[in-house]
């Protein structure tokens, strides 16, 4: 699998600001429904058949649907949503790197999400878009979502980036683009922001847009 060649690029979120916000350059709304959403059941099954289930693994229950976010008026939809999405991935910075399918999964060693499982969450939890949480079957599956970018195009927030071992034998991680310095995602022990350099870049296997 050889690794392709893409341009960077920052992109300025246009969209309505409050004065409290314009300072900040952020959205007044990103946030607005997070306590909302956080009220709301990560997995179908009631947690009272979480531990102690024999059909559950130390991965846990899969994921709920959540619902789609309606887009404020004055936004741009394709901008509004690509900065939604960071949004909610920036909200999980700290959480830690565990091999389990939603972040209420907590059993003895604790609460956290892998690097696929951590952005399908942010995608079901943000827009309500849900994808496959295994990192092979979301880069190039036959349900992958979105669409895989061409060389030669460039980034935008919320793009998803997927990444080689290193010995570039097949796809093992997978990350968030912010803008040309930066990403985000599961990895070293914890969801952070990082800086897009180094491996990130030289084992870089394709991109995949969900949002336009």
């Amino acid at each position: 699998m050889l690794s392709r060649k893409f341009q960077f690029v920052t992109v300025a979120v246009s969209c309505l600001l409050s004065p409290a916000f314009a300072s900040e350059g952020e959205l007044p709304s990103l946030t607005a429904d997070f306590g909302y959403r956080d009220s709301l059941p990560e997995s179908d099954l009631p947690t009272s058949k979480w531990y102690g289930n024999r059909r559950l693994n130390s991965w846990g229950p899969h994921q709920a649907i959540y619902p789609p976010v309606e887009v404020p008026a004055g936004c741009d939809p394709v901008q509004w949503k690509r900065a939604r999405i960071v949004a909610v991935a920036k909200k999980y910075i700290g959480l830690p790197y565990k091999h389990h399918h939603i972040p209420a999964w907590s059993p003895e060693e604790g609460p956290g999400l892998d690097c696929s499982n951590f952005t399908a969450w942010v995608y079901n939890y943000g827009l309500g878009i849900k994808f496959n949480s295994d990192v092979h079957k979301q880069a190039e599956g036959r349900l992958a979502p979105g669409r895989v970018l061409n060389a030669g195009e460039s980034f935008e927030p919320g793009d998803l980036l997927y990444i080689l071992k290193a010995d570039r034998s097949k796809i093992s991680h997978v990350v968030i683009f912010i803008d040309a310095d930066h990403i985000i995602d599961s990895h070293a022990g914890s969801v952070q922001v990082r800086e897009f350099a180094g491996w990130y870049k030289t084992h870089l296997a394709l991109a995949r847009r969900v949002i336009e």
